[in-house]
Parts: structure tokens; C-alpha cells; sequence
């Protein structure tokens, strides 16, 4: 059983037989193709015998095949965008990475990101998070941002729920928070906003300061408002050193291979270790595409 595979459709078949004759290739690939079968190599790419897969059938087997090799997979950029193989993944309580728990732990270097571009310092930001149901990392991210910069607001329906991390930060490090559900006041003047789970209909309740930028990574949520004329972020892309030397990895998404090699709940180490590797922002997506940098300082 393997801990993490990297799931990926076939280029050539070189990548299956590389010292073969061509008449053997083809003959194996033939055996491949019909029967299904897998190739897994050393560096746990996993490799299906198809340029394309378009049968219904040949998801659900590949998806059996998967769960008797693995628990975790990551998706090639191709097969990201199939929902049925996706959704039979899913099915079979198989983790698929898609970046988003990276991105708990870039949220920082998002705000330093759009506060390098705008000249700006990342002291000097107030942020605002949308959330209802707080967990371990969320409680680092609050303490994180609490102390690197200039203040931090809480949005919640369950005010309650933060007492205790308020109480944390005031007694710790003399930093205040704000915690509210104010809808019409909290987020009117609201420059940077991070949405951790507020859905579509919850978010859009809210008087929203129409210029905006606006993180919503987990669920991308949708600004209905006509005169919101702000950014919505939905996604990234990360550089860093290099860590996955093999060709083959080209067909995957940078960050989503990133995510990968983060084997550790210790918030700290993982930050360490993604200084350690040189993790940079490069761009941040919206619906439309990779949003142009003039965008941040239009607004």
C-alpha cells in the first residue's frame, strides 16, 4: 500500500516500456489498455494506459484499482478536470489533494503578496475572516495573523466559539481581536477578506465594501452584489526549490504537488518548512484567469 500516489494519463509509451522493441510495445500496451492495468513506478507516479478517458466503466475500474494501492492520490491537471473519476474517488474515501490545505498555510503570505504589489506593509492590514466553525489550524491562523498584522476581525454566527482564543491573544500578546455578525457595519469598510466557510447565500447576506479582495479558496463562493466590482480569489500558484525532478511530474499542479510532502499537523514545522523550501506566491486565480497585478492596485 502505498502512502500517496501520482496519478497520471499516459504521454507515450515509452513512459510503460522504455527499453522494449516497438512490435513488444505495442503488443504490452495492447495488454495494458484492455485488461487496465496500472504502472507504478519508483517515485510512485502512477501511470493509466490511457491518453483520454472517455468510458464510464474504465473510471470506476481504475477508481477499484486505485483503493487496493492507495488512500491518497494526487491528480494529474487532466484528470482534475473528469468529476466522475473525481466523485468515484471520493466515493471510496480516497484523499485527492487539491491545494486547499496548503492554503492554510500561505494565508499570510496571500496578504503579503497583494501588500507587496499595492506598496504597502503587511502591518498595516486589517483582516477579516469569515468563519463559523473554528479548528487547530484556524486557531494558529488567527494568532499568526493577530500578531503580524494591524488588526484582525472576526465574522461568525458563533461568537462564542472565539471567546477563548479573544481571551488567548489578550492575555498572551496584549492583542485585541473583533468578533461580530454585525451584517450590515462588519464588512462595509472591509479591504481584505478571507472566507473560510461561509457559503454563497450566508456571504452574500452581508454588505460588502464593493472594492474588496476577497479569498475563497474553500467553496468560491460568489459576489452576487452589481456594485461589488472588488476581486474574488478562488485559487494560486506556488513556486519553490525544486523538489520533483522527474519529468513525468509536469502534468500536475505545482501546489497540488506541494501539499503532498506536508506530512506533518505541526503548524510551526510546516511553516518552517515552507520557508525552508522557498515557497513563493506567483499568482492568485480568479474566475476569469490569473488576475493581473494592475487589478490589485486599481482598487
Amino acid at each position: 500500500m502505498y502512502n500517496t500516489l501520482y496519478v497520471k494519463e499516459l504521454d507515450n509509451m515509452d513512459e510503460l516500456f522504455e527499453n522494449e522493441t516497438t512490435i513488444l510495445k505495442y503488443v504490452k500496451y495492447f495488454f495494458k489498455k484492455i485488461f487496465c492495468i496500472l504502472t507504478i513506478t519508483k517515485e510512485n507516479i502512477c501511470i493509466i494506459p490511457y491518453k483520454k478517458l472517455n468510458i464510464p466503466f474504465v473510471k470506476k475500474l481504475i477508481t477499484k484499482l486505485l483503493i487496493k494501492s492507495t488512500k491518497n492520490v494526487v491528480l494529474s491537471k487532466y484528470l482534475e478536470s473528469i468529476p466522475d473519476l473525481k466523485n468515484n474517488l471520493n466515493k471510496a474515501d480516497i484523499h485527492i489533494y487539491d491545494g486547499k490545505i496548503l492554503a492554510n498555510y500561505l494565508l499570510h503570505d496571500f496578504v503579503e503578496y497583494i501588500s507587496k504589489i499595492r506598496e504597502e506593509e503587511v502591518h498595516s492590514q486589517e483582516i477579516n475572516l469569515l468563519i463559523n466553525t473554528i479548528t487547530a489550524i484556524d486557531e494558529q491562523n488567527i494568532i499568526y495573523l493577530a500578531n503580524h498584522c494591524k488588526r484582525i476581525n472576526i465574522v461568525t454566527s458563533n461568537i462564542r466559539a472565539f471567546r477563548k482564543i479573544e481571551k488567548y491573544l489578550e492575555e498572551n500578546f496584549g492583542v485585541s481581536i473583533t468578533v461580530t455578525n454585525n451584517k450590515r457595519k462588519s464588512l462595509i469598510k472591509a479591504k481584505i477578506i478571507v472566507n473560510f466557510d461561509f457559503c454563497e447565500e450566508i456571504i452574500n447576506s452581508f454588505q460588502i465594501n464593493p472594492n474588496a479582495i476577497i479569498f475563497s479558496f474553500n467553496n468560491n463562493a460568489n459576489i452576487k452584489s452589481k456594485l461589488f466590482n472588488g476581486i474574488n480569489i478562488y485559487d494560486y500558484q506556488i513556486t519553490y526549490n525544486q523538489i520533483f525532478q522527474d519529468i513525468m511530474y509536469k502534468k500536475f499542479d505545482k501546489k497540488i504537488l506541494y501539499e503532498s510532502t506536508i506530512i506533518t499537523n505541526n503548524y510551526n514545522g510546516i511553516l518552517e518548512k515552507i520557508r525552508t523550501d522557498n515557497v513563493k506566491i506567483v499568482n492568485l486565480v480568479g474566475k476569469n484567469g490569473i488576475i493581473n497585478i494592475e487589478e490589485y492596485k486599481r482598487i
